[in-house]
């Protein structure tokens, strides 16, 4: 037989259908937060990477070419904006190779970029050929950005200083290298005038 509701079942009731709005406001705010994690370059003030010593680019990509593919703010030819990422000065793991034969313009070089917080990989050393035009290889797809970050800055006096991709098990160095740096006759010249 049915009995009529008692007081105690009401509060039951409110407290149960109180604990199941608390719950959903929960994971409604948990499910923000999780969202606002994973997209930060979405919801950061900054539009940064998350820290890190960084020296950010002043205006666009830097091609093979050496020169910039992209406008002062970073749009391309179709009008397209995107992030462009920075360069890691600090850290960054490189190796010196003199291609120009002129004495002592890797270990110079070298002990220059370790001052601006580069790491060498091993001993500046002389290229196996002559290079007429200064030539910074990268290692993997993401040094990218550091190989095109040392064209345009470090040797940004030289006129079409060449960025390519380090093909695999071609160069006689240390894996960890990101980017090897092959001196050429431009850098000598610029060197000695």
């Amino acid at each position: 037989m049915h009995q009529p509701p008692t007081n105690r079942s009401f509060y039951l009731s409110l407290a149960a259908s109180t604990l199941r709005f608390a719950i959903i406001v929960a994971l409604v705010i948990g499910g923000i937060v999780v969202i606002d994690q994973a997209f930060p370059a979405l919801s950061s003030d900054d539009g940064g990477d998350g820290g890190g010593a960084t020296v950010p680019l002043t205006g666009g990509t830097i091609g093979a070419t050496g020169r910039d593919t992209t406008g002062p703010t970073g749009e391309t030819a179709a009008g397209a904006t995107r992030p462009e990422p920075s360069p890691t000065v600090v850290g960054v793991r490189m190796a010196v190779f003199n291609g120009a034969g002129v004495s002592g313009l890797a270990g110079d070089t070298q002990a220059r970029l370790e001052d601006l917080g580069y790491i060498a990989t091993q001993d500046p050393a002389d290229a196996p050929t002559s290079y007429p035009v200064t030539t910074i290889y990268y290692n993997a797809p993401k040094d990218k950005v550091e190989a095109d970050y040392l064209a345009s800055s470090f040797f940004k006096k030289l006129d079409g200083v060449e960025v390519v991709r380090l093909e695999p098990d071609t160069a006689d160095m240390d894996p960890s290298t990101q980017v090897a740096i092959f001196l050429g006759n431009d850098y000598a010249t610029l060197k000695a005038g």
